[in-house]
This record gives C-alpha cells, sequence and structure tokens, in this order.
C-alpha cells in the first residue's frame, strides 16, 4: 500500500489538530530527508504514521498495550502516552500492512528515540520534534530547528538534552529509552567540538 492510500485511509480516525500536526511532520520530514540525501518516501511514510494513535486516551492505550503482552516499564505506566508510538507501529504493520522494517521501527520509537536510529528515523524525530507549530509554543527549539539543517544527530541530541534539563527541573521521570538513544550519540562523539 503506498502512503497516499496510508493517509487517506487513517484521516478518518484523527482529531482535525493532529491531522494538521502529521501534514506539518510531513512536509518538515520531507524537507530533512531531501536535505540530508536520506529516503524522501521512507521518511514521509513513518511522518504520516507515527501519531496514528496519539488521539487514544492513557487508559485506553494501557488496555491496548497489556492485551497486546508489551512489557511496560515505569515511565509508560506514569504516562500512557508514550505507548502510542509502539502501539502505532503494530497497527500499521497489521491494519495498513506496512513492511518495511525501518519505517516501523522509527514509528515505535518516535517519541524517545533509539540508539539504532538510522538517518531517516532521525528525520522523522526531528521533523516530529520542531515543526513549526512546536516551535512557535516553545521558541527554544528554533536554534534545535536550525542545527537539524546541518546534523539530524547534532539536532536528536540536542533535543534529548533539552528534554532531560526539562524532566529533572520539573522531576519526571525519563524514559530508559530516552537515555540509551542520548548515549549512543554521546559514545558516536555527536556533539563534540
Amino acid at each position: 500500500m503506498d502512503d497516499v492510500a496510508l493517509r487517506v485511509r487513517m484521516a478518518p480516525e484523527l482529531p482535525d489538530g493532529l491531522l494538521a500536526h502529521i501534514d506539518r511532520v510531513v512536509v518538515l520530514g520531507e524537507e530533512l530527508a531531501r536535505r540530508h540525501g536520506l529516503d524522501v518516501a521512507q521518511v514521509r511514510l513513518a511522518a504520516q504514521g507515527h501519531d496514528l494513535l496519539r488521539a487514544v486516551g492513557d487508559e485506553e492505550l494501557l488496555v491496548r498495550a497489556e492485551a497486546r503482552g508489551l512489557e511496560l516499564n515505569s515511565v509508560e505506566r506514569a504516562a500512557p502516552v508514550m505507548l502510542h508510538g509502539p502501539l502505532a507501529a503494530l497497527e500499521l504493520r497489521e491494519r495498513f500492512e506496512v513492511e518495511d522494517e525501518a519505517v516501523l521501527h522509527a514509528v515505535w520509537w518516535h517519541t524517545t528515540g533509539h540508539p539504532d536510529y538510522g538517518g531517516e528515523a532521525w528525520a522523522m524525530f526531528m521533523a516530529d520534534k520542531v515543526e513549526p507549530s512546536k516551535v512557535s509554543r516553545t521558541p527554544e527549539l528554533g536554534v534545535i530547528r536550525e542545527l537539524a539543517e546541518e546534523s539530524l544527530e547534532e539536532a536528536a541530541l540536542a533535543y534529548l538534552e533539552f528534554r532531560l534539563a526539562e524532566a529533572i527541573e520539573r522531576r519526571w521521570q525519563v524514559h530508559p529509552m530516552s537515555t540509551l538513544a542520548r548515549n549512543a550519540l554521546l559514545a558516536r562523539g555527536v556533539g563534540e567540538a
């Protein structure tokens, strides 16, 4: 199934505001993919599917995750919205016949990032985090958005560290995968001058 057909089939389930966000992520994801010489179609498909279940409530996300036998950590139990990515990846495979493992992996971990992310996944991740509406609400993200033009991994590290500082300040739990993704970027020398 091509991504246009997927978008049309998903649209009736999603609120208008969420559809607008997805559209902005698709546009920015495509721009970043082109800028960095990545597979535009793969980034587009991941961007179109990443928030398939974002409008589902916390209780329902927990029910669905438990019904599928997903092992949940304390962060996911405290903030079930973190489960919309893994559940969306499963639904994309089962309901929409998406078979591209890189796309499914990008969607699964789009909330936290992942140590094994490739360029296409980072492009979708960054597009989701710094799309224009989010930058207008949180102007500090503008610098990270500009950084994504030069290096997706540098931008991802900056974003993860920005959110880590926020989590520390607000005394929020940090998802273990965010920490692993940050550590992997550091281990690869991202952020060194």
